[in-house]
């Protein structure tokens, strides 16, 4: 798609941390809002489940019957009534939270460039699933084997900020290899984000077959910069493709940029149909805007944190 192609890549620079510590304490008091359908581990989590059993926290009763676990039994009913009752709850449970990172050199693009904010969301959703308890696992479609992960525990968030850090851009995505590998390393199912400028062919429609609900809940991240969206370009000049290095002349005047505006809207439009088309959970972020000021708050908005 031509319209991402004609931004160049800025010289690399010396990186800053992709957070400080007092951003990560505030980080934490949000949750990753997954759905109570996913398949996860009892007791290990944070996330609401539809299974019932006995537990601590009061939902409903039923009578016991022999080899129920005395700890759970509602004294207070058995004063009352003379029956054994015991108490039922909503388990807490894990949730496999998978992150899949666009690391193609369109990604690169943008001001700031949109890898950047994508490795600092990949980092605040994986740093928020681990101090919750869940499971991370971090790909990119560069290569068959996670970045990081899977792995759970909050003393591990160290390495996944090294292991993103050191993410370098590829030539293309090959997001069906990362869905695939996604989907094969965990067939009960989970949480899958993928953050990526969405100019791989087919993205959503390739994420819908590897990863199907109700098993998978998937959400989307499309990292937008306002020069993709309004370009500052005009005249004759010539484009060049970030990833294959093809190459289209033209003569940028009023009619191509009004061609050109319509036909990017349409395809955001597109991408927003199929989305929900699929249940697929959509955010557009612009790559300017402030992460915990404006992002973070947007997210939480399109119910992805709660």
């Amino acid at each position: 798609m031509w319209f991402a192609t004609i931004f160049r890549r800025k010289p690399a620079t010396t990186e800053p941390p992709l957070f400080d510590e007092a951003f990560l304490r505030r980080l934490e008091r949000l949750s990753l809002q997954a759905q109570r359908t996913l398949r996860g581990t009892p007791i290990v989590g944070q996330h609401p489940s539809r299974q019932q059993m006995p537990a601590t926290i009061f939902n409903d009763h039923r009578p016991y019957v022999h080899g129920d676990d005395p700890r759970y039994l509602d004294w207070h009913a058995y004063a009352r009534q003379e029956h054994l009752l015991v108490r039922l709850g909503e388990i807490e449970q894990e949730v496999a939270v998978s992150v899949i990172v666009d690391t193609s050199r369109s990604m690169v693009t943008g001001e700031p460039a949109r890898l950047r904010l994508a490795l600092r969301l990949a980092g605040a959703i994986g740093y928020l699933a681990l101090a919750h308890g869940d499971q991370v696992t971090v790909m990119t479609g560069a290569q068959a084997t996670p970045v990081f992960g899977p792995a759970r525990g909050k003393a591990l968030a160290v390495s996944l900020f090294r292991n993103l850090r050191a993410i370098e851009p590829e030539g293309h995505t090959d997001l069906a290899q990362a869905a695939q590998q996604v989907a094969q390393r965990r067939p009960q199912g989970g949480l899958a984000l993928l953050i990526s400028d969405l100019l791989t062919p087919a993205p959503i429609e390739t994420l819908a077959q590897r990863l199907a609900a109700p098993r998978w809940q998937v959400m989307v991240l499309h990292l937008l910069s306002q020069a993709e969206i309004e370009p500052n370009l005009h005249g004759p000049l010539e484009l060049v493709d970030s990833e294959t290095g093809e190459r289209l002349a033209l003569d940028l005047d009023d009619e191509t940029h009004a061609a050109y505006r319509a036909a990017a809207q349409a395809w955001r439009a597109a991408i927003t149909q199929r989305c929900a088309s699929h249940g697929m959970a959509y955010a557009p972020v612009m790559v300017d805007w402030p992460l915990e000021r404006q992002i973070i708050p947007f997210l939480r908005l399109r119910r992805f944190l709660g």
